[in-house]
C-alpha cells in the first residue's frame, strides 16, 4: 500500500473531461460535480485507507466538520501539517488539498480540481485562504500501509488506565490521620486591623471599607476575589488593591467591577492576576512540563510567576480555543493521570504560585466551626456498575464488557455507567479504572463562621477532628474553597473540605 500522497503526485497532470466530469467523481457518484474532496477520497481508496481515516465524500463542507466532529481537525496557526494530512481553504472559496511536505514557512500540496487539473502547488502557512488541516498522518504509517494508530493509542491508553488504577489502590498524602503532629487551635479573632490601599492614577490612597469584607479562593480554575464597599470616590477599573490584615500583606489584585449604590457607597469587585488566564488561546508544545508551560503562558500575558513547583512529567498537547485556565489544568490533570501527585496554582500577593497540598496545623472542629454542612449521596457521579460497548464490524454486534460491585449493587441498586469504546484491548483495564472512580458515595464537608486564619488557602490541608452523622473523622482535609469575612473587627472563614479518604463507604 501507498502513502495518500504517492498515490496523489501519480495523478499530477490528470485533466477533467469536461464540465467537472472524472473517475474521482465517479467514484463519489458526484460525476459534473466540484471534484477536488472526490479526489482526496479517490487517493485515499487507492491507497487502502479506510474511510474512518479519510471520509469519502465530494463535499469540502462535510469533509471538514467530519475532522471537526472526530476532534481531529487543527486550525491554521495551531499545527505545523504533515505529510498526507488534508489542507481546507474556506476563506473566500472552498477547497481541499493533500500537504506533500512542509519547507520553512511554505506548504507543498497536490490537489485536486485546480484549474480543472491535478496539479502541484505551495502556499505560505500564513495563506489567509487556509482554514486548517484534517489530520490524516497520525492515523497511517510512513510506509503507506494503512490503519489508524489505534495499536500505538491503545499501548498508550494501557499505560496511562494502570497508572490510574495505581494511583487509584495507592492512599494519597491527603488521607493522613491527624495524630502525631502539632496542632493549633484557633482563637476568634477580635480587632482585627485591615487596611486597603488603592493605586489610582499613580497615586496612593487608603481607603476606608464597609464592614463585611470577603476574600475568597478557590482550587481550580478561578481567580482569587476581594469584595469590600467603599466611600472613596478615587477608585477605577483597573486600579491595583492591596489588602493587609495586622499589617501582613494578604491580598493583591486588580479592579473589575464597581456598582455604586443609592447611598453613595460604592461595591468594588477585585481580582487577582488569575483573572487574566481566563483569556482563550491555542497552544501547541512538546515534552513541557506543566511548570514550564505555565511559565510560557506567563511569560505572554505579562503575569509574575513566584515559586513554581517542579511537576517533572514532560507532555506533549495541542490545546485549541479554550481558556488559559484550561490549558493550564489539562496539563496539570495528565500530571496526576502520570505521577498521582496533585498541585494547586495560586496567586501569593501578586505572584503565580504553584505547589503540592501543604499542611496549615491549625484545628477545625466543633468548637472552632460554629456550624456546618455534611452531605452523603449517591445521587451525582456515582456509579457501581461501569458498561463498556465496542462496535465489531466483524461481526455486527457490540461486544459488551462489564465491571461492577455486587456488595454496592445490594445496597444501592444498580447506577449504571456507560460508555462506547474505539479499542477493546483496554476495555476491562478501562472498566476497572472507572469503577474505582465512581463506585465513591460523595460526601461533601462545609465549615462555616470557624475563626479565622490569614495562613489558610484553597490547596492547603488542615487538620479536621469532627464527630459527623455517620463517621469520625480525624484526618487533613483538602481545602477546595475558603471564603475569609472581616466583619465589624471580627474575623471569621468559611470552608468547603474533601478528601482524606473522607469518600467512599
Amino acid at each position: 500500500m501507498a502513502d495518500l500522497i504517492d498515490i496523489a503526485l501519480k495523478e499530477v497532470g490528470y485533466k477533467e473531461s469536461g464540465n467537472n466530469r472524472t473517475k474521482f467523481g465517479e467514484y463519489t457518484g458526484t460525476n459534473g460535480a466540484a471534484w477536488c474532496h472526490s479526489f482526496v477520497s479517490w487517493c485515499a481508496k487507492e491507497a487502502g485507507i479506510g474511510t474512518d481515516i479519510v471520509p469519502k465524500t465530494a463535499s469540502t463542507d462535510t469533509g471538514m466538520n467530519w475532522y471537526k466532529k472526530k476532534d481531529r481537525f487543527r486550525f491554521k496557526g495551531n499545527y505545523t501539517p504533515k505529510r498526507n494530512d488534508l489542507v481546507y481553504f474556506k476563506t473566500g472559496r472552498s477547497h481541499v488539498g493533500i500537504v506533500e511536505k512542509v519547507s520553512g514557512n511554505t506548504l507543498f500540496t497536490v490537489e485536486g480540481n485546480s484549474s480543472d487539473a491535478v496539479k502541484k502547488r505551495s502556499y505560505s502557512l500564513a495563506e489567509g485562504t487556509i482554514t486548517g488541516y484534517g489530520v490524516v498522518s497520525s492515523y497511517i504509517d510512513s510506509g503507506g500501509s494503512s490503519g489508524s494508530t489505534k495499536k500505538k493509542t491503545s499501548k498508550k491508553e494501557l499505560a496511562e488506565l494502570k497508572s490510574a488504577l495505581n494511583k487509584a489502590k495507592k492512599s494519597s498524602g491527603i488521607s493522613e490521620t491527624v495524630t502525631g503532629y502539632t496542632i493549633q487551635s484557633i482563637k476568634p479573632q477580635n480587632n482585627v486591623n485591615v487596611t486597603l490601599q488603592v493605586t489610582h492614577k499613580k497615586q496612593f490612597y487608603q481607603v476606608p471599607a464597609k464592614d463585611g469584607l470577603k476574600v475568597t479562593w478557590e482550587r481550580k480554575n478561578t481567580p482569587g476575589k476581594l469584595v469590600f464597599s467603599t466611600p472613596a470616590k478615587e477608585i477605577s477599573c483597573g486600579d491595583a488593591v492591596a489588602l493587609s490584615v495586622n499589617e501582613k500583606p494578604f491580598f493583591y489584585g486588580f479592579v473589575f467591577e464597581l456598582k455604586p449604590q443609592v447611598d453613595g457607597m460604592v461595591e468594588v469587585l477585585v481580582y487577582d492576576q488569575l483573572r487574566y488566564l481566563k483569556n482563550k488561546d491555542s497552544y501547541l508544545y512538546k515534552k513541557k512540563t506543566a511548570t514550564k508551560l505555565l511559565r510560557m503562558i506567563a511569560r505572554d500575558f505579562g503575569l509574575k510567576t513566584g515559586s513554581l513547583a517542579n511537576t517533572k512529567y514532560a507532555i506533549s498537547r495541542i490545546d485549541t480555543d479554550q481558556t488559559l485556565f484550561d490549558i493550564i489544568q489539562n496539563a496539570l490533570d495528565e500530571t496526576i493521570s502520570a505521577t498521582g501527585k496533585v498541585y494547586t496554582l495560586y496567586d501569593n500577593y501578586g505572584k503565580l504560585m504553584l505547589r503540592q497540598p501543604w499542611k496549615v496545623n491549625i484545628l477545625i472542629d466543633e468548637e472552632t466551626g460554629q456550624g456546618y454542612n455534611y452531605s452523603i449521596s449517591t445521587d451525582k457521579d456515582y456509579y457501581n456498575q461501569i458498561k463498556l460497548a465496542y462496535e465489531n464490524k466483524k461481526t455486527g454486534k457490540l461486544d459488551i464488557y462489564i465491571s461492577r460491585s455486587g456488595k454496592a449493587i445490594n445496597k444501592y441498586g444498580v447506577l449504571q455507567y456507560y460508555e462506547k469504546i474505539d479499542d477493546p484491548k483496554v476495555a476491562k483495564l478501562k472498566g476497572k479504572v472507572l469503577l474505582k472512580m465512581y463506585n465513591k458515595v460523595a460526601r461533601t464537608l462545609s465549615i462555616s463562621g470557624a475563626f479565622g486564619s490569614t495562613k489558610v488557602k484553597a490547596g492547603c490541608l488542615v487538620p479536621v477532628i469532627m464527630d459527623l452523622y455517620d463517621r469520625k473523622v480525624s484526618s487533613y482535609l483538602l481545602v477546595d474553597k475558603v471564603t475569609h469575612t472581616f466583619n465589624n473587627g471580627q474575623y471569621t472563614m468559611d470552608l468547603d473540605l474533601s478528601g482524606g479518604g473522607f469518600d467512599g463507604e
